[in-house]
């Protein structure tokens, strides 16, 4: 068809067939085309995914071993880290606010857990139950701030980011030396920390899990789709 129309275009004087190659032009390579494909509801997930994939075939491609056994274990249970805190931030993000103190929080929580099992050899439950203590205080801490004393949320979790920062700096290196010399009694936090299923920690799967179910409670369940409309 498209041959058919050039072979006529031939036939008529210059100007008409400029316009004509104008008309084609703007019918099949419109100026609004990346505009309108960015403007698609998959491109807001798209367009993070592709970008994922060509940051790692570029590592991949300087970084030897990176997509060795050895490689992928440590990769996947260092993302999936990243996917705990990602799926905390979600509720926040989706409610309309935001916390930029959520890896400070995060890294508090680890050298409380670590602190726990490996210096005071607390039981695991115990251990947990303090880490969240930890957690929940901070957490409660912005909120107090930003729901009660209607603080701007962006300048005040940038403020507890370097408080919460500071405090995990001035307490590590006190207990640093004990940690790494030091070990838990617990087998199941062995196992969390070192076992995997088919080359894949269990840290994965936890990550996995909860982003399934917490995918299922924002998009299907009436509390998430209170959130959505609190943000919305």
């Amino acid at each position: 068809m498209l041959e058919s129309r050039l072979d006529a275009l031939e036939t008529t004087d210059p100007v008409t067939t400029v316009e004509n190659l104008i008309r084609l032009r703007y019918r099949y390579l419109p100026d609004h085309l990346i505009g309108e494909l960015l403007s698609k509801r998959w491109a807001d997930n798209a367009v993070p995914f592709f970008a994922l994939i060509v940051v790692i075939a570029a590592f991949g491609a300087i970084t030897p071993n990176l997509f060795s056994t050895a490689g992928l274990y440590d990769l996947s249970g260092q993302g999936s880290e990243f996917c705990l805190m990602a799926l905390a931030l979600t509720v926040v993000v989706i409610s309309g606010g935001i916390d930029l103190s959520i890896g400070s929080i995060f890294a508090l929580c680890a050298l409380t857990v670590l602190t726990s099992l490996n210096v005071y050899h607390l039981p695991l439950p115990d251990a947990v139950a303090l880490t969240l203590a930890v957690g929940a205080a901070c957490g409660a801490l912005n909120g107090v701030l930003i729901g009660y004393l209607r603080l701007r949320a962006f300048l005040t979790t940038l403020v507890t980011l370097i408080l919460f920062r500071s405090a995990y700096e001035i307490l590590l290196p006190q207990f640093a030396t004990q940690i790494v010399v030091g070990s838990s009694d617990s087998r199941l936090w062995a196992n969390l920390e070192t076992g995997s299923v088919f080359g894949l920690s269990y840290s994965v799967y936890i990550a996995a899990l909860l982003a399934i179910v917490w995918h299922i409670v924002l998009s299907r369940s009436r509390p998430g789709w209170h959130i959505a409309a609190v943000g919305g």
